[in-house]
């Protein structure tokens, strides 16, 4: 069953079979001995990850209340359905990651426009 409801322009919908999907397919809910394997890191490390500090990971009051979720979970915007916050799946995603390299992107792109632009001088 999807449920959603419009919150600032985007609709949070979750359904409890893509938890499944998430569960075999990406490692959702393994411990952090299996997911520092599957990362090539540390196991402290890899312990660190967890579905409350991704960059995927929705738990906005709003958003609980639209998808029937409580207090601990969050909805996962990339596999769409309800995590708990101690979780994590082999998909997590530092925020500050995913904005870095974006920025770095950015740059790369502008510094390759102003590149061209110099040699449409010459």
């Amino acid at each position: 069953m999807m449920m959603g409801l419009m919150v600032c322009g985007k609709t949070p919908e979750v359904d409890p079979k893509n938890k499944k999907r998430a569960e075999k397919y990406w490692m959702y809910g393994a411990p952090a001995s299996e997911l520092a394997i599957a990362w090539g890191i540390d196991e402290d490390v890899a312990d660190l990850k967890k579905c409350a500090n991704c960059e995927y990971f929705d738990n906005r009051v709003s958003t609980l209340k639209a998808t029937g979720g409580k207090t601990g979970q969050g909805a996962c915007a990339k596999f769409k359905f309800l995590c708990s916050d101690e979780a994590s799946c082999q998909a997590w995603e530092c925020k500050a990651d995913y904005e870095l390299d974006h920025m770095l992107e950015d740059e790369d792109d502008s510094s390759s426009m102003s590149s061209s632009d110099d040699d449409d001088d010459n």
